[in-house]
């Protein structure tokens, strides 16, 4: 019975939400839009591809390029914090190769050990590239596109799309 007060607490706030909606019905649209919102955001980026790419690593010259247009920094940001500022060592897959990312400049982000490590093959969610080509507008060369494109017959999302 040490539950009981918890549940009659949770119970009254349900009675309270439920009146509020009896009594504002229009509320459950702006509501239901934005979990929806929320949910697409937050899902991951895309399925695997048919076939994998045959080249599984990155060259030597593929990823110092990467480091040098990431500013020798690497590119991991945490959500309510700044850009990581350890110097990158490793070429990340952004779509992790074992999902069907491919093998290119478009899918590589520049990692530090401890991040790429705490990634590992996972699969990014939509909001991550999109908060990730946002950045990169920032310290990217003007030449090179920001744009994530993680297999060739993928959509790509662009920070740019939603502005």
């Amino acid at each position: 019975m040490t539950n009981a007060p918890m549940l009659n607490g949770a119970l009254h706030v349900l009675e309270a939400v439920l009146d509020v909606i009896a009594q504002h019905p229009w509320l459950v649209v702006p509501v239901a839009v934005v979990m929806l919102v929320g949910v697409v955001l937050a899902s991951p980026a895309g399925g695997a591809c048919a076939s994998r790419d045959p080249r599984r690593g990155f060259t030597v010259a593929e990823r110092r390029a990467a480091f040098e247009r990431a500013g020798l920094r690497c590119e991991h940001k945490s959500m309510l914090w700044h850009r990581c500022t350890n110097t990158p060592t490793q070429g990340d897959h952004i779509y992790p190769w074992s999902r069907g990312g491919r093998t290119a400049m478009s899918n590589q982000q520049a990692l530090c050990p401890f991040h790429n490590s705490r990634k590992s093959g996972t699969v990014p969610t939509r909001i991550y590239i999109l908060r990730l080509q946002w950045r990169r507008r920032r310290y990217f060369p003007e030449e090179v596109s920001p744009r994530v494109q993680w297999r060739p017959e993928a959509a790509t999302w662009s920070a740019n799309d939603f502005s």
